[in-house]
């Protein structure tokens, strides 16, 4: 992952993926999961190995920063029933696809690397964030919202290679007011074909 912090300038970026602009990157709604699992063939891998769009690719840091709010902005969605585990309250999520830990672990590895996949996991320490209880996946309810100091989001892809791509990412950042810009943030994602996937290598949250 690559910082760079610019005070009143802008952030090069490299020239995009020729095929129109993406959505824009900013977005709490959690993604419906798609699970990707089985060996591919050559002729598949070969496929999966194709050019993207930035569409594709920047839908997919839209599904990435969703997955990756679950751990910091806000949790799974959850009912009131609840356990209290090591001195944590946490509830049953409630989520579709998703009802247990390996169930989140499979959903995760389907848009990030491995790595990345097991720091999120790992949230907590050992009083984890997620966890199985009887069978279940619970979660505990929190979450710190939104950075109020950023502000608008703008991303594009840039291949960086035959089976990788870049999403460079800029945020503005924001006076007291939550109004006025005093400069930006740039941030750049890879996004590579690890064995039979696309997947993010690494990544973080830039609000």
């Amino acid at each position: 992952m690559l910082l760079a912090l610019l005070l009143l300038t802008g952030c090069g970026a490299g020239a995009p993926v020729p095929a129109g602009s993406g959505p824009e990157p900013e977005t709490e709604t959690a993604a419906v999961p798609v699970v990707r699992s089985g060996d591919l063939t050559a002729a598949q891998t070969t496929a999966q190995a194709r050019t993207l769009s930035e569409e594709e690719i920047l839908e997919a840091y839209d599904r990435a920063v969703a997955a990756y709010s679950w751990f910091e902005l806000y949790q799974l969605p959850s009912t009131e029933e609840s356990v209290a585990v090591d001195g944590m309250v946490y509830r049953r999520v409630d989520y579709p696809g998703i009802g247990t830990l390996d169930d989140l672990d499979t959903y995760l590895r389907g848009i990030f690397s491995q790595e990345v996949t097991e720091r999120l996991l790992a949230a907590g320490g050992d009083r984890p964030l997620y966890r199985d209880i009887d069978g279940a996946l619970y979660v505990v309810p929190g979450g710190r919202g939104r950075d109020q100091s950023k502000g608008e989001v703008r991303a594009q892809a840039e291949q960086t290679g035959p089976t990788a791509y870049a999403v460079n990412v800029t945020v503005d950042l924001l006076e007291e007011d939550h109004e006025t810009v005093t400069g930006v943030e740039c941030w750049s994602f890879p996004y590579e074909l690890v064995e039979d996937r696309w997947v993010f290598t690494e990544f973080s949250l830039v609000y």
